[in-house]
């Protein structure tokens, strides 16, 4: 991996077009040299509503990026307690010459105080935030990290919405990289959501 790594983390249940725009619009605007998936094994926001087990969401993550050489995947959080604080540590073992940073939506400034060991996540850390709209950048909340707001305008996709879709038999193309599109609809119909 190259030095300068950003980390984005989440469920990806499933990966969409969404996330690839985001990483694509991170390299493009320089603030990272490599994009990290790190599929969340464990989410304390979503706990009962991941949908598909770890191994599927790794391995559709894994397929959506394999033509870009600036992005890679992390099993990291397999076993993870969750927490970022958790997973930052053990990525800077893995990879101590890595200059990491974390992606978080504008969406979870309000509540980022409340992030388990937030000490460490305001000290150590640094942020790439990505406006999102309907919430703020609390500048008061900013000033108190290390952190860079990007300039990216984000598509309207939702993980969400891609399930609902495939349950109401409606098309989701577009929504998610057109080679995986089909392997999606089985997986989520085989999962009888």
């Amino acid at each position: 991996m190259q030095s300068k790594v950003a980390v984005l983390g989440g469920s990806f249940d499933p990966v969409h077009s969404g996330h690839l725009h985001i990483a694509n619009q991170i390299l493009q605007q320089k603030a990272a040299e490599t994009v990290l998936f790190v599929p969340s094994g464990h989410h304390h926001f979503k706990k009962n509503s991941i949908i598909l087990p770890f191994e599927k969401r790794y391995a559709l993550v894994e397929k959506a990026i394999k033509n870009n050489p600036q992005f890679a995947i992390s099993d990291a959080d397999q076993e993870g307690s969750g927490y970022t604080a958790h997973l930052m540590q053990k990525l800077k073992r893995r990879y101590p010459d890595v200059d990491f940073s974390f992606v978080i939506g504008s969406d979870n400034l309000k509540e980022l105080h409340l992030w388990y060991d937030y000490p460490y996540l305001a000290n150590e850390l640094h942020f790439l935030v990505l406006p999102r709209p309907g919430y703020a950048l609390l500048p008061e909340v900013i000033s108190q990290l290390k952190a860079t707001v990007l300039n990216i305008e984000l598509c309207p996709i939702s993980a969400t919405e891609i399930r609902q879709r495939i349950k109401n038999g409606e098309s989701i193309k577009g929504m998610v990289p057109e080679e995986l599109e089909q392997e999606i609809i089985q997986l989520y119909r085989e999962t009888g959501i």
